[in-house]
């Protein structure tokens, strides 16, 4: 009886195989548990032993091929059913890492939008200096394909601001108060004056 042999070729990566033995009457039972503990589904604990009974002589002779096929497909199922869970993990984590690139992308492109939007602002308030800033801090935000448009913006603000004109740069009114996104989302509406309210506080004050 080549037992160990046959369980060896029988037995899938990361299977078990639990045997048990029990003896009646001079009839010996023989319980054959296959199991895998790389599968975490719960639907592994469904599977019931395989039973051989038989005389002790009877077993020596064909015990061995008896078990030979029915195990050989049940480990076969649990790992297949190892395969899928370790392919669904690894296609959860790649959907992880999809939805995080996806989303610190769409946090760059944020950046980026916002310091371009910020360096035209200042540049159309006459805050070159301020605005240059926010151009670099585009720069370190942005992709290949984004740093011709920076160098265009760039050009545009020094030709503007008449850096390195014959007759010298022009007034520059940079005050460093519009250079970073936080202080451009700090920034408020004045609250709009009613002005019903101020004619009630004339009139009592008159009376």
């Amino acid at each position: 009886m080549n037992l160990f042999t046959t369980l060896s070729d029988v037995l899938g990566n990361g299977c078990t195989a639990t045997i048990t033995i029990a003896q009646k009457d001079g009839i010996m039972t023989v319980g054959v548990l296959p199991g895998n503990d790389l599968v975490k589904d719960a639907a592994k604990n469904s599977i019931v032993p395989l039973n051989i009974s038989g005389t002790p002589e009877e077993l020596d002779e064909g015990f061995v091929a008896a078990i030979a096929e029915p195990i050989k497909k049940t480990t076969g199922l649990l790992v297949d059913m190892a395969a899928y869970e370790r392919a669904a993990e690894e296609a959860k984590a790649k959907s992880k890492m999809e939805e995080e690139r996806k989303a610190a992308e769409k946090t760059r492109k944020e950046q980026y939008n916002g310091y371009v939007a910020l360096a035209e602002a200042n540049l159309k308030e006459q805050k070159y200096r301020d605005a240059l800033k926010c151009v670099e801090s585009a720069r370190k935000v942005a992709t290949d394909a984004e740093w011709p448009v920076l160098d265009t913006l760039e050009r545009k603000i020094n030709e503007t601001s008449g850096s390195g004109a014959l007759f010298g740069p022009a007034d520059d009114k940079s005050d460093g108060k519009n250079v970073t996104l936080t202080q451009a989302k700090g920034k408020k509406k004045a609250a709009p004056v009613n002005e019903d309210a101020e004619d009630n506080e004339d009139n009592d004050g008159e009376e």
